[in-house]
């Protein structure tokens, strides 16, 4: 069933809200027994000395270590020992100390040599090629190959049989999807599928087809003389959103090939496009009505695009694939939190049918909109607290809370929703942040869910 047919189908009835006390009071015992096998993490940690055995005396399990693949490779083939060093010091402390390490693959932060190549920057329907670090993975061949060629070093410098999981993505934050938009020119409203490989398949990466409405500019009423139809844009958005994920499952098929296999975690920004949005926007042929955070642009519908994960999690076994909910405990959960009923945390009715007919999806907190995409799709399920609101890259407004409310209603949520583990954002902000949480504060939290409190 094409994607717009799937819009328009009316919501399931069910009789789910006459056994909710009853399944409330099940879901509730549930969580509780996940919590106390919930691993606990840190993000954005370089497992220095000085801090690595505070995390373990804390209990923390699980270390993210992101790569910098401009630091690993500055040059074609080239790699950088003392940063290489440094690397493979930095996994060692942390297993050493017993605290497994989740891997950064590190594509957000390719050298400048991969965006010179064919096809190595994404492009806009405006014709304006992306700037920054992220390269076009997802269509162009010319950088896949380097990223084949960086992952088998990897792997040959880092041993991946040390590694627990790794992270993959293929946006800016090193998530799911196209790089985000353009604030503050004649480029807003971007959509990234514009580069030659895209539009017509030269240098098109194997396995990836090209644009079915070559030419086509999001906005446009009409194509070579003749009507553009809510179908046809509802079957170019499908496209363009399983060009993503298909980048994503290559990765995945990729790291397999080359020996890893561990967990892989996919972080996921937000709760991306939902149903209702994405029928009005491709009404209006995707001329930015309806977008409420950019999520269009970076073709995210986790719907589509968690099912088709959930698929290759049951073929390829050998290590599981888990979402990566980003954000939980963000503003749209104190938004929902405010609501009577509360709509903040997840439910055990989320899953059991597919979540985009679910009535009042709207309402949702993202991550419980997002955990319960993945869950339908049969994918695990990890997550993290968004971060400082004043940092950057956190997407804090007036909603936001700040870190000692994150750490009292983040793992809650984790809990509550059955995630297998749940990472602090941000390691620095328990050593030398300001002030809000500390490793202490940290180290009380877990022993709560560890205890059963």
């Amino acid at each position: 069933m094409n994607l717009l047919a799937l819009l328009l189908r009316r919501p399931l009835s069910s009789i789910l809200a006459l056994l909710l006390a009853t399944a409330a009071v099940a879901f509730s015992i549930g969580a509780a027994r996940q919590a106390d096998g919930m691993r606990f993490g840190v993000l954005g940690s370089g497992c220095a000395e000085e801090r690595v055995s505070q995390l373990a005396a804390a209990d923390v399990d699980l270390a993210v270590v992101d790569v910098r693949w401009d630091r690993f490779e500055p040059t074609p083939g080239q790699i950088d020992p003392g940063y290489v060093h440094a690397l493979t010091s930095a996994v060692e402390r942390c297993r050493d100390a017993g605290v497994g390490v989740v891997l950064g693959l590190g594509l957000q932060y390719a050298p400048a040599w991969v965006g010179a190549l064919p096809g190595g920057r994404y492009r806009n329907q405006y014709g304006i090629d992306r700037t920054g670090s992220v390269p076009n993975v997802i269509f162009s061949a010319e950088v896949r190959s380097a990223v084949d060629h960086y992952v088998e070093r990897l792997g040959a410098t880092v041993p991946f049989g040390e590694i627990t999981a790794i992270r993959v993505g293929t946006g800016e934050a090193g998530e799911l999807g196209f790089p985000g938009r353009v604030y503050g020119s004649d480029s807003d409203n971007s959509f990234w599928a514009f580069d030659d490989a895209a539009q017509g398949g030269a240098g098109l990466a194997e396995g990836v087809e090209p644009t079915p409405l070559p030419g086509w500019r999001p906005g446009d009423r009409t194509r070579d003389g003749r009507d553009v139809t809510a179908e046809d844009v509802a079957g170019w958005f499908g496209w363009y959103t399983e060009s993503a994920a298909e980048a994503i499952v290559w990765q995945i098929e990729l790291l397999r090939r080359h020996g890893f296999d561990g967990e892989i975690h996919i972080p996921l920004a937000g709760r991306g496009v939902l149903p209702a949005d994405l029928f009005q926007a491709v009404g209006t042929r995707l001329d930015g009505t309806a977008d409420r955070d950019g999520s269009l642009e970076r073709g995210l519908f986790y719907p589509d695009q968690l099912d088709r994960l959930g698929a290759l999690a049951a073929d390829l076994g050998g290590g599981a694939i888990f979402a990566d909910v980003t954000g939980i405990g963000d503003a749209t959960a104190v938004q929902a939190r405010r609501l009577s009923p509360p709509q903040d945390t997840c439910r055990p009715e989320d899953a059991r049918e597919d979540p985009r007919h679910a009535p009042g999806v709207a309402d949702w907190s993202a991550f419980r909109w997002t955990v319960a995409n993945a869950r339908h799709a049969g994918l695990g399920v990890v997550g993290e607290n968004p971060g400082s609101p004043d940092a950057p890259g956190t997407g804090g407004d007036d909603d936001s809370e700040g870190l000692a409310a994150q750490m009292q209603h983040a793992p809650r949520y984790a809990a509550e929703c059955g995630l297998t583990a749940f990472f602090w954002a941000f390691e620095d902000d328990l050593f030398s942040g300001p002030g809000e949480v500390d490793i202490t504060t940290y180290a009380t939290t877990i022993g709560s869910y560890r205890n059963g409190n």
